[in-house]
């Protein structure tokens, strides 16, 4: 006895061996076909033409949005927006010798940036936070610098200070994410 994959009329090919370029196909493509309005019966136009049988005029089925048509902008229901804002970022007072640094082009490494500080006053570190998965800039920073009075200094010197033609925000860290003791 013939293994059954190799017998048959497919011999061992899956049902879809012939449509692998199915999607070449343009039988198999879905296109919307404008319909032939439906033929009349003889009798019935025969009837139309003496005026006996007439037909009862076709009620408009129109839709108020069709999705295919744009309709008026002030037709559509949209919240107003009013021109955008923008949010001033919060202040937080400097108490300690660690600077948030945003507004950072991306393209800034922690290198650039310790030079950038070194004119306010002696940084301890600079360290442009990065995504962990693509390691490219978030835009912001934080530079540590060797005491308060240096950190407002260069918060009060690198405050609107254009970098790469972005302005920088500087201001206090909420949180060193570590205690020194």
């Amino acid at each position: 006895m013939k293994d059954s994959s190799s017998s048959g009329p497919r011999k061992g090919r899956s049902r879809n061996y012939n449509n692998k370029n199915r999607n070449n196909n343009r039988r198999h493509i879905k296109q919307k076909v404008p319909r032939r309005a439906k033929k009349k019966s003889l009798i019935k136009r025969i009837l139309e033409f003496f005026g006996i049988g007439k037909s009862k005029p076709k009620k408009k089925t129109s839709k108020k949005n069709p999705r295919n048509k744009k309709t008026p902008q002030n037709s559509r229901k949209k919240p107003i927006r009013s021109n955008k804002t923008q949010r001033t970022p919060e202040k937080i007072p400097i108490t300690s010798g660690r600077l948030y640094v945003g507004n950072l082009p991306y393209k800034t490494t922690d290198e650039e940036l310790k030079e950038l500080f070194n004119q306010a006053g002696e940084v301890i570190s600079a360290e442009v936070v990065r995504h962990r998965r693509n390691n490219r800039s978030k835009g912001y920073a934080f530079v540590e610098m060797a005491n308060i009075d240096l950190a407002q200094k260069a918060a009060a010197q690198m405050h609107g200070f254009s970098y790469l033609d972005r302005k920088l925000i500087v201001n206090g860290a909420k949180s060193a994410g570590r205690e020194d003791n």
